[in-house]
């Protein structure tokens, strides 16, 4: 007997026959080149117009120097395709990816493109993908080969608003040797850039991040080397005020246990839905407060365009001041307005050394934040991530001796990231299990048992959940095509069943059902991700709900 499941929902999952058990998270990696090279400073974006489709870039040591590579998916990050690296004909090395995409779908990503001699003029080159990442174009430079100054740590934005500036793209960047904060923009897709604007007041900068507000304006957050984040705005790019004050921290630059280098980075949002915090800025970092020996993620927002902020709050739930660092957070705000964060995280290892991948996420506003999840299934180590040695004139003996032999910037890089759509989590990480330095990606799925060799897929389609994210009722809708029994459960991250909601024999048609966001006993469960299985006949489907506060 065939029967037909009909989901209509805002984000699904659709694995092959069987029993579904929700079994938290999936790990893939995304680079996949058979070298035991190193793959680190990871992004990742998410399609508006698609959902299902994402992009992700990396700095990418294959071929044994400084490139960048790119892979995307279709199936919400539950596999990955890696076509290979960006071809650059203009620089011998790119490294420092960064990432945005348009309302429209269309991606682009900035390299930092240079010679392997910082002591050499650079640039920063654009590249714009129109088919979902699969094939990338040219847009050539956003700034190039400005005598004297090395271009460094260039991190983009785009204006998917409805503001007079929408569709503009901005890209902030430090320039050395002066460490001061600087602004281009492009209305056009890179067939013309703005002229660079100051955006710092003062010298001993690095690592900006820009984000776009509902009504259009620019923030840019970085951090000062004194020991704080500053943060600074413009409408349209062309002019900026005086630098304001986010938090001080307790290093800007820590080199952590183990050798890892740990900037404390702003990782900034806003909130752009119309809905309750519109307008909202979130600042995430890493830091030492309240007298603690190890570093914690923390978080601060402002309602009045970065002019004052909050106290801050603590985002990790391990024991305080445990002797265990958290560190390189990154942080997104979704179309729902969920805020997401990622960090990686040593808690489970006493020598502070061994790192696992970590999300939480709110659902009112950064007030209040989900059990923090464990994402990787596999902990990572620095000895694992130790680069062999000098690379580059092995490979290719045409480039001049690499300049990384040692460091290569922090030993796993700098950043990682996170994209999110309707609650439905994807992160990207820099992992050892594999014994050197990949990049992987998390996807929260259910997987089946059993059936497995059977060769035709479930017609399992669609499923409806709404309202999702949901702070009270949700409301289910399933079909059934032929008398079948029906099976309707949720399940937790963690594979846990929290309740059974339907188990009965049915006739062909449409059924509905309400879940009040209660577990087996009746009691109201947690904030955070759960999935919906349902099951009828020989076919199954699963898919994320999120419950808010």
């Amino acid at each position: 007997m065939t029967t037909y499941l009909f989901l209509m929902t805002l984000a699904i999952l659709v694995t092959s026959p069987g029993l579904l058990v929700a079994q938290g998270w999936q790990n893939i990696r995304i680079n996949q080149d058979t070298t035991t090279e190193l793959q680190n400073e990871s992004q990742v974006v998410v399609n508006p117009t698609d959902p299902s489709n994402l992009v992700a870039v990396w700095r990418d040591f294959r071929l044994g120097y400084r490139q960048v590579g790119y892979g995307f998916t279709t199936d919400r990050g539950a596999s990955w395709t890696n076509p290979g690296l960006f071809v650059d004909p203009h620089y011998v090395r790119d490294s420092d990816p960064a990432l945005t995409v348009n309302a429209d779908g269309d991606f682009f990503a900035m390299l930092l493109a240079y010679t392997g001699d910082t002591s050499q003029p650079n640039g920063m080159l654009m590249y714009r993908s129109s088919d979902g990442g699969q094939t990338w174009e040219d847009r050539g430079f956003a700034i190039n080969a400005v005598p004297g100054v090395f271009e460094d740590k260039e991190f983009i934005a785009c204006d998917r608003t409805n503001s007079f500036f929408s569709g503009r793209i901005y890209m902030v960047w430090t320039r050395f040797w002066e460490t001061n904060i600087y602004c281009v923009y492009t209305a056009d897709d890179g067939d013309n850039w703005s002229s660079e604007i100051l955006v710092s007041d003062d010298s001993g900068n690095q690592f900006p991040t820009p984000a776009v507000g509902p009504d259009g304006t620019l923030y840019v957050a970085w951090t000062d080397y004194g020991g704080a984040i500053l943060i600074d705005r413009s409408f349209g790019g062309s002019a900026f005020g005086e630098d304001g004050l986010v938090t001080p921290v307790y290093d800007a630059h820590p080199t952590l246990n183990g050798n890892i280098g740990a900037p404390a980075h702003p990782a900034m949002d806003v909130d752009i839905t119309g809905g309750t915090y519109n307008g909202r800025i979130y600042v995430a970092y890493m830091s030492r407060e309240g007298g603690s020996s190890d570093y914690d993620i923390f978080i601060r927002h402002s309602d009045n365009h970065g002019n004052a902020w909050s106290d801050s709050r603590r985002i990790n739930d391990d024991t305080f001041n445990n002797g265990r660092d958290q560190f390189l957070p990154w942080l997104t705000v979704d179309n729902t307005g969920v805020i997401s964060v990622i960090w990686l995280d040593r808690r489970h290892d006493p020598s502070n050394l061994r790192w696992h991948c970590y999300v939480s996420q709110s659902f009112d506003g950064g007030l209040t934040w989900s059990p923090n999840q464990q994402v990787s299934t596999a902990e990572s180590d620095p000895a694992d991530a130790q680069p062999a040695g000098p690379r580059g004139a092995k490979h290719n003996p045409s480039i001049p001796p690499p300049d990384e032999a040692n460091t290569r910037a922090g030993l796993i890089g700098e950043y990682i990231g996170i994209a999110c759509w309707n609650g439905y989590l994807t992160p990207v990480w820099t992992d050892t299990r594999n014994g050197h330095q990949d990049t992987y990606g998390g996807a929260p799925i259910a997987t089946a048992v059993g059936d497995e060799d059977q060769a035709e897929p479930p017609l399992v389609t669609l499923l409806m959940a709404g309202p999702n994210p949901s702070s009270g009722q949700v409301a289910l809708r399933y079909e059934v095509a032929e008398d079948s029994h029906v099976s309707l459960e949720v399940y937790d991250v963690a594979g846990r069943r929290v309740r059974t909601l339907v188990q009965r024999n049915v006739l062909r048609g449409s059924y509905r059902f309400l879940w009040n966001g209660t577990d087996q006993i009746g009691r109201r469960v947690p904030a955070g991700s759960y999935f919906l299985r349902a099951r009828i006949g020989d076919q199954q489907m699963s898919r994320a709900v999120t419950i808010r506060p």
